[in-house]
């Protein structure tokens, strides 16, 4: 295994996302190789980190909520005392599964909150009713890991003309690229980031001294804009010709508006 296919891996290993084979290969190959080593236990403290934001107590009620389900589950007893006995077990634990589950939804709610969701509302990117989006939580997680690396780059060049086609067979779609240097933000590259189940094309620009990474997938949905700060970050996302455009940096927002009516 090579460094770079290494270095694009690395993030999903930590997580315990990467298939046993592949998983097995990556850290054979971080064993023998130091810098790799390096970088896998930097995305562990960030991983570490981020898992820590963003969390939310739950809704008012829902304790009482979840004690009176379990309640009910104990009430159900009387009923399958009568029952053959080859039944009652299956009941019990039928019941015991039913009370397990109830317990998982209330242990696990806030954790599923996707970062900056806020309180009584809903993220920047998702509708009411509408599926919960990590998307927030990873374009912060993609930006920040990037910049840990030695450069948050994979494909280095300020030509559209030489990242566009890097993303040939990587991605199944073509992201608009544009040089917009004369306009005072630099295209200093690209790389691939996996961003709210999407294997997304990211498009790399310099402000002076900020680094910001612009992440975009096709998707369908109707116009909008979201802004959002998370740890520091501004994070700005909106919908434009078939494409989700998330913008994160620790620009000033009014920046990241200005980068967004350019693209």
């Amino acid at each position: 295994m090579r460094c770079d296919e290494a270095r694009e891996m690395a993030s999903a290993w930590v997580d315990g996302e990467l298939p046993e084979g592949q998983a097995r290969e990556l850290a054979a190959h971080v064993a023998g190789c130091s810098a790799c080593r390096a970088l896998t236990a930097d995305f562990g403290v960030l991983s570490a980190e981020l898992a820590d934001l963003g969390r939310e107590p739950p809704p008012e009620g829902l304790e009482a909520r979840v004690r009176a389900a379990l309640a009910d589950a104990r009430d159900v007893a009387p009923v399958w005392v009568w029952a053959p006995a080859r039944w009652r077990g299956f009941a019990r634990n039928a019941a015991a599964m039913a009370a397990v589950c109830v317990l998982s939804v209330f242990g696990t709610w806030s954790a599923l909150r996707p970062i900056g969701s806020p309180p009584g509302g809903n993220p920047p990117g998702v509708t009411s009713g509408g599926p919960v989006s990590m998307a927030p939580h990873d374009a912060v997680a993609a930006h920040m890991r990037a910049l840990l690396q030695d450069s948050p780059i994979q494909v280095p060049s300020s030509d559209s003309h030489t990242v566009r086609p890097w993303f040939n067979g990587k991605v199944e779609f073509a992201p608009p690229v544009k040089d917009l240097t004369a306009e005072g933000f630099q295209l200093a590259g690209g790389r691939l980031d996996f961003i709210d189940g999407h294997r997304v094309a990211t498009l790399v620009y310099k402000r002076r001294l900020h680094t910001i990474s612009v992440f975009v997938w096709p998707e369908a949905l109707p116009a909008e804009t979201s802004a959002a700060q998370i740890s520091g970050l501004n994070l700005l996302t909106w919908r434009k010709d078939g494409m989700v455009w998330w913008a994160v940096s620790d620009l000033e927002l009014e920046e990241l508006r200005e980068l967004r009516a350019l693209l």
